[in-house]
């Protein structure tokens, strides 16, 4: 039994790890500029009229 509490604890040591790594490569991800293709599109759907949340530019409904 003592063998299975010590996987516990070691447990929780390999979620702290991982929750460290998977911030530490968001973070980097997050920081890295927009590729062109991507800004691109957004220009686009700007021109359009639509906004990032998928609705229309315009007010029409929204009383």
């Amino acid at each position: 039994m003592e063998k299975h509490k010590a996987t516990r604890k070691s447990g929780g040591t390999v979620e702290r790890e991982i929750d460290s790594n998977l911030r530490r490569a968001f973070d980097t991800l997050a920081s890295e500029p927009i590729p062109d293709r991507f800004a691109d599109l957004l220009d686009q759907l700007k021109a359009k009229g639509v906004s990032p949340t998928g609705q229309s530019g315009d007010d029409k409904g929204n009383s």
